[in-house]
């Protein structure tokens, strides 16, 4: 083997990560996004995949509808995720409910078939996300995604942490822009 043939070691790396980042984009997470990317307790959100847009949006809004100022402990509340962004071409998202110890805060359960709920043994964390069928838009530039929150029987203020991707709709990981945002709930009075 003549030494311009030979491969210095270590010189596939660099071409493997960034065939892994593009697979990652190519393929995406149409199903539904890795759990633990809400942004909150220390988590990171998914600008850890979709990386290439600006950090901090500059056109569009993330919204949480439905989240009562005070909540009664054990009720149900149906709530409403909505992403609007200039020339959205696709929509993903998830949502955590914690308390200020991080443990999750009652439970999430779907609406419908745009949304799923993401269970992780590990650390008993509960995430609501987007579904394959989710990921469509619902109106020109927005799309919007139904929960339900139980509250939970006893604890205190509740934190909601929101992460969705603004995706341009072209299957990678590229141009596509995140919006954050984090809600706070606490018991009815007296409770």
């Amino acid at each position: 083997m003549s030494p311009s043939s030979r491969r210095r070691p270590g010189t596939a790396w660099p071409a493997l990560l960034v065939l892994s980042l593009l697979g990652a984009g190519l393929y995406g997470y149409a199903d539904g996004p890795p759990p633990a990317h809400t942004g909150g307790f220390g988590e990171p959100t998914c600008y850890a995949c979709h990386f290439d847009g600006p950090e901090t949006p500059s056109a569009g809004s993330l919204t949480l509808d439905g989240l009562p100022a005070a909540y009664e402990p054990g009720a149900g509340y149906l709530l409403t995720v909505t992403l609007a962004h200039p020339g959205l071409g696709a929509a993903g998202f998830q949502l955590s409910a914690r308390l200020a110890d991080g443990q999750p805060a009652g439970t999430l359960t779907p609406g419908n078939a745009r949304v799923q709920v993401q269970h992780v043994e590990a650390t008993g964390m509960v995430y609501a996300a987007h579904t394959k069928a989710g990921t469509g838009l619902t109106a020109p530039d927005t799309a919007r995604w139904t929960l339900r929150w139980t509250a939970p029987t006893a604890g205190g203020p509740v934190v909601f942490h929101l992460a969705a991707n603004a995706a341009n709709g072209d299957d990678s990981a590229f141009g596509d822009v995140i919006h954050t945002r984090a809600d706070t709930t606490a018991p009815a009075p007296g409770r």
